[in-house]
């Protein structure tokens, strides 16, 4: 025990000899244990969703491809799908349907935001809702009974007994029951619980459907048995089109989903949390391992009293603990600083504790991992400087080796994230400021519920505002509802089986000139000429049709096109623009409550607020209020990608610091190293400079070799992610030179001086000392 805590004592004095060098490495690794264990966490927690269900293995959410979904599946289905796919086939051994919304409520004036579920018999059954109290009425059709969970009743009402209570939900609807919620880990966490709405029709779909499988049902056979089946129950619904989502997939694997960051994006920062780790624990055991060196003549000492390669091994392993631990209350000490912003990208609902234990646990697992990983080349390093010393050998030139290699690998992980970064945030500007078919900036919508009478006039005398569309069209973006025309017939059409669908968009020509659409050839309609229409660049490819102009597509009453449009986007960046076509109409044949709007640049915020005082002064029940802002819905497109550069950005620069510490610990380790020999360089003639050139000129071409590794392993990275979207920036050569030069003036910065002053000291006071 008492030799113990003499290596503790020893190993802090030369955590503190080398204080510089020591910090450097903790905060380079405590960064990387705290990026690595909140983004471990983050992916667990990620792939926990839903999992306390019985049988959560075997449910699935049954959705289908759809054209009416910018992704090209919807969650919403028909009631009696749920029905068929449990009386069709044996594997299914429950199916049930649901109504899962957000929704807005009153209670004594207030409004709140909540979530509700639709659940009949059937959901109750493959579900598990606990009853606390009350009746089950609200599970009768055509009531105005609801239940509500205990915990929100204990939000809403206090102490007082919510049963008897009535809530506003486009409409007075009474609390018949207090219910149990589900685990807050749930992408379905209910506040609500009322009657499930019946339908018979397979055209109608408004539900999520549910299945749970049979133990031991081989779900890829029975994914290819609903593709291979061909009979209809409906006309209007294909079976072989379904898609099924594990339920505890949903969270990463749901179309309509709003996250903060996608799922990819977190892999991708555990990644980067792995290299930050990687790159700490290089720099780490290169100062590690100079150090060693540097204290060959102590160690070959210790070794002549008496000292066993084992009593070594335990010296040096107590000093790398030492390091580790600290790097670990460091890192806790990081978490907790992060923790708000992490809880808000996340969402994760642990409490404080629950998330440091498992930060510490993941953490822990990385730093042992990281200690039985170093113990080889410290023992190898350690033997060979004992030896070399103990035989009087000056070594060979090979014998930086190690120092060598693990400066590369900074070097490579540091222009790897500066390239990645770069090129992200390149992309990023690209899809905010390249052509979208139209105009969106200081464009925007108002969309009230019930609609409000005289809005539009008061609307004029808000100053902000610049003109105000005077027909009622939806918004082209958001884009709310959507429909779609399936065409079998069209001039020049080549494959008879074919039919393709088109989105259809109302327009008049007040319309098309607010948006700023692209006419690329042809002519626009006239106002209420229906049987005309504009075909965008998307439908004519689908329709593999050349020379469109005055050709027809349709049925029995056919469309003629009058001309094409430029593609507009209005669907995620990695979405292609979906084939669509125009309709002009007359003023009198559009009926929607939106109101256009355009605005003076940069007042969008008091735009905003003026408009949301003017609907509640006017009608102060009003139920649902949205006012859109084009551009920051299109923004909320790009939100993972935001965030993703945030963490990105944060580690590039965490990287690049530990390595140019690294390389300014390598240098002043160097320099106290070779002291004799700048020395008696410069009593031979060599002037500062040549010492400067001598010193930079090994740390150049490490970095030249480094980026011949980084630069084309970053392209790959970085090739195929640009290729992802549909609007594409360029990975253009200037970047390379620009990454280089900027690192090596870096490098010359940080280290030049520190060289300037070893070149400079008096040759004759220095061998003295020596």
């Amino acid at each position: 025990m008492s030799m113990l805590q003499h290596y503790i004592k020893l190993a802090f004095r030369n955590l503190i000899k080398y204080k510089s060098q020591s910090i450097i490495s903790i905060i380079g690794l405590a960064i990387g244990f705290t990026c690595f264990a909140l983004s471990t966490l983050w992916i667990r927690y990620e792939q926990t969703y839903d999992t306390f269900h019985k049988g959560a293995d075997r449910i699935y959410q049954v959705r289908v491809e759809s054209y009416m979904s910018s992704s090209g599946i919807s969650e919403i289905t028909p009631y009696p799908l749920a029905g068929f796919l449990k009386a069709t086939f044996p594997e299914v051994e429950d199916a049930c349907n649901m109504q899962a919304w957000g929704m807005a409520f009153k209670y004594k004036g207030k409004e709140y935001t909540s979530f509700k579920i639709g659940v009949d018999s059937a959901t109750v059954n493959m579900f598990d809702f606990q009853l606390i109290s009350g009746s089950r009425d609200f599970m009768l059709q055509n009531n105005n009974k609801l239940a509500i969970t205990d915990r929100f009743a204990k939000q809403l009402f206090g102490a007082e007994d919510p049963i008897g209570k009535e809530i506003d939900i486009y409409g007075d609807k009474v609390i018949c029951a207090v219910v149990k919620p589900w685990d807050t880990h749930s992408n379905l966490p209910f506040d609500f619980l009322e009657s499930n709405s019946f339908g018979k029709e397979w055209n109608a779909s408004a539900w999520q459907t549910f299945i749970r499988l049979r133990e031991g049902t081989d779900i890829q056979a029975f994914r290819k048995k609903l593709d291979e089946y061909k009979t209809k129950p409906d006309q209007t619904f294909s079976v072989d089109k379904i898609v099924l989502t594990p339920i505890t997939s949903m969270r990463y694997d749901r179309p309509n989903r709003v996250v903060t960051v996608k799922y990819e994006h977190i892999l991708l920062f555990a990644s980067a949390g792995g290299l930050v780790i990687l790159c700490a624990l290089f720099n780490y055991l290169t100062l590690f391992i100079t150090r060693i060196r540097m204290r060959s003549r102590e160690i070959a000492l210790r070794k002549v009293c008496g000292s066993s390669d084992k009593n070594q091994m335990v010296l040096f392993g107590v000093e790398y603990s030492i390091t580790l631990l600290l790097a670990l209350f460091t890192g806790l000490i990081l978490i907790e600083l992060a923790l708000p912003t992490f809880r808000e990208l996340s969402e994760i609902k642990l409490d404080n504790m629950d998330i440091y234990l498992a930060a510490i646990k993941y953490a822990a697992i990385v730093a042992s991992l990281s200690f039985l990983l170093s113990l080889y080349p410290i023992y190898y390093f350690r033997q060979k400087t004992l030896n070399a010393m103990l035989k009087g050998s000056t070594g060979s030139k090979s014998k930086n080796i190690f120092q060598k290699v693990s400066m590369v690998a900074q070097f490579v992980i540091s222009i790897c994230f500066i390239f990645c970064s770069v090129i992200l945030m390149k992309q990023i500007h690209h899809l905010n400021q390249a052509d979208f078919g139209f105009e969106r900036t200081n464009r925007a919508c108002i969309n009230t519920y019930p609609p409000i009478d005289g809005l539009r006039e008061e609307m004029a005398k808000v100053p902000f505002i610049t003109e105000i569309f005077p027909d009622s069209i939806s918004a082209i973006f958001p884009r709310y509802a959507r429909s779609y025309s399936t065409i079998d017939r069209w001039d020049g059409r080549q494959d008879s089986t074919a039919s393709v669908s088109l989105e259809q968009f109302d327009c008049n020509q007040a319309y098309f000139k607010f948006y700023g659409f692209q006419l690329l050839e042809g002519e626009i309609p006239a106002d209420g000429n229906s049987d005309h229409i504009l075909i965008n660049q998307a439908g004519i490819k689908e329709l593999n049709m050349d020379h469109p102009i005055g050709k027809t597509i349709g049925g029995d009453n056919p469309w003629i096109i009058s001309g094409v449009i430029k593609d507009f986007y209005i669907a995620p960046p990695t979405v292609p623009c979906k084939p669509g076509f125009m309709v002009f109409k007359k003023k009198t044949e559009f009926n929607d409550s939106s109101i256009l709007f355009k605005y003076q640049e940069g007042t969008w915020t008091n735009c905003k607020q003026r408009l949301d005082a003017l609907v509640r002064k006017l009608n102060p029940d009003v139920r649902n209020c949205r006012i859109n802002n084009m551009e920051e819905e299109y923004g909320k497109f790009l939100k993972s990608e935001n965030a993703l550069l945030m963490m990105l950005d944060f580690v590039t620069l965490v990287c690049v610091l530990i390595s140019l510490f690294g390389v300014f610990s390598l240098v002043t380790l160097d320099c106290e190293k070779r002291r004799k020999e700048i020395a008696i360089r410069k009593v031979n003639g060599a002037v500062t400079p040549h010492i400067m050139q001598s010193f930079l000129l090994k740390y150049m071409l490490l970095l030249l070799v480094a980026s011949a590794i980084a630069f084309p392993t970053g392209y790959l990275i970085m090739k195929p992610w640009v290729e992802s979207y549909v609007l594409q920036t360029n990975i253009d050569f200037w970047i390379y030179p620009a990454i280089w030069l900027v690192l090596a003036a870096l490098i010359t910065l940080c280290t030049g001086w520190r060289i300037w002053r070893a070149a400079n000291q008096n040759p004759a006071e220095v061998i003295k000392s020596e």
